[in-house]
């Protein structure tokens, strides 16, 4: 009987403090809290990231508000602390998960643990490339999914504002984006920056963890 009541009391505590916690979220982060379930992923990958997924229900609504204001340069500064800080964790993962490549992944944050960005980034775009089989990145693969699933999550990604899946255009398009055609083809000339890695790394490590999940 004892052991029931002091169950019913934690449990009561551990709701307060979870009502709390939304009330606070409610208050802080109004617009975000609409966000969070459907939209932040679409308006991540417009800016060229995807969500990590360890990251708690804070950190999602923190990155929606500091977007949703208009502080980009903030924002990439905790997408990249975000990556950085999770960075041994995320290589573990994708390693587990895809073992045939584990030791292009492991040569890939050895490369951005070092400072070449020009190499993380590309081999980190090509193991997202082979994710389907080169397919990823092409137009028939996504009339296909759009034909099967309108709200297919790689819709979200590569979403009309994202430019990894732009053409690119020599003389016109910035070479120093995370742009998948121009890198590939060897015509964008900047790209290697500690962003374009880690964003490289983000969309790699959000698509792997997807297509293991829904085998």
């Amino acid at each position: 009987m004892y052991i029931n009541k002091l169950f019913s009391l934690e449990f009561k505590k551990t709701l307060e403090n979870l009502n709390s916690i939304f009330e606070r979220f409610r208050i802080e982060y109004s617009k975000e809290m609409e966000m969070v379930f459907k939209d932040h992923d679409k308006l991540f990958a417009a800016h060229g990231w995807c969500i990590f997924d360890g990251s708690t229900i804070e950190d999602v609504l923190f990155l929606l508000k500091l977007y949703n204001e208009e502080r980009f340069v903030e924002a990439d500064k905790n997408f990249m602390k975000l990556y950085e800080d999770n960075i041994n964790d995320i290589e573990s993962d994708l390693s587990s998960i895809n073992k045939d490549t584990s030791h292009i992944i492991k040569e890939a944050i050895q490369c951005h643990k070092k400072g070449f960005y020009f190499a993380s980034t590309i081999l980190l775009i090509s193991l997202t490339d082979g994710i389907a089989e080169g397919k990823l990145f092409t137009n028939g693969f996504f009339q296909k999914i759009k034909r099967k699933n309108k709200k297919h999550f790689l819709l979200d990604v590569f979403n009309e504002k994202n430019l990894v899946n732009k053409h690119f255009i020599p003389k016109k398009s910035s070479s120093s984006e995370l742009m998948r055609h121009g890198i590939m083809h060897g015509n964008s000339i900047n790209y290697g920056s500690q962003i374009n890695s880690l964003k490289a790394l983000s969309l790699y490590y959000f698509i792997s963890i997807r297509k293991y999940l829904i085998k």
